[in-house]
């Protein structure tokens, strides 16, 4: 889904979709053909990394040409993203199109990849013992409990790490009753599992 970013003399409005017409009042006369490779807008990206666990990188536009009123677009579009100062904000790791469209409908799109800075977070030193405090309790992920993945072992970790990452993240591990992670807890999960869940 794509929200709409109507910018005017390179100002940003509010996130919405926008409908853009053109034509004479009396609809007496055909609109005048354009040619967008002359008038149209063109538009250049620059990518600001996202920091490991977080989703805060930055996709910088900027525009030349174009007529009137412009319509900037993102896809896929971002959970939380904003847009202002002509910069879209609270972006995850990822491959986007950014489309900009003027009021005589002449478009352009460019691709850009937002990344993640590496923090090259230790598994044993910092994410297991996050997981035999939390998860790998009796009764739990310690082995135990057959219907319940075994957290003791590395293998069975690395092989639902994608998971544990979502989980920790949504707030539904560790389940009800047990402490909540800490925000620094569950980015370090994140971290680790985005840089590839290393036996390190």
């Amino acid at each position: 889904m794509k929200n709409n970013y109507l910018l005017n003399t390179l100002a940003a409005f509010a996130l919405g979709s926008f409908l853009i017409g053109c034509g004479s009042d009396d609809d007496s006369d055909p609109p005048p053909m354009v040619d967008c490779n002359a008038t149209g807008p063109t538009v250049t990206l620059a990518a600001t990394n996202s920091a490991c666990g977080q989703d805060n990188g930055e996709i910088a536009v900027t525009i030349t040409g174009g007529t009137g009123n412009l319509t900037v677009t993102i896809d896929p579009q971002p959970a939380n993203v904003d847009f202002s100062n002509n910069t879209f904000t609270n972006v995850e790791p990822g491959n986007y199109v950014v489309e900009v469209t003027d009021q005589d409908n002449c478009a352009t799109s460019s691709n850009v990849t937002v990344e993640f800075t590496p923090s090259n977070i230790s598994y044993s030193a910092e994410v297991d013992p996050i997981i035999q405090a939390n998860c790998a309790i009796p009764n739990c992920h310690d082995g135990s409990n057959a219907a319940l993945p075994n957290w003791m072992d590395l293998v069975t970790v690395q092989a639902n790490a994608v998971n544990i990452k979502t989980r920790t993240k949504d707030g539904t591990m560790p389940p009800a009753g047990r402490p909540d992670l800490q925000e620094a807890e569950i980015q370090a999960i994140a971290c680790w599992v985005d840089e590839g869940a290393q036996d390190n």
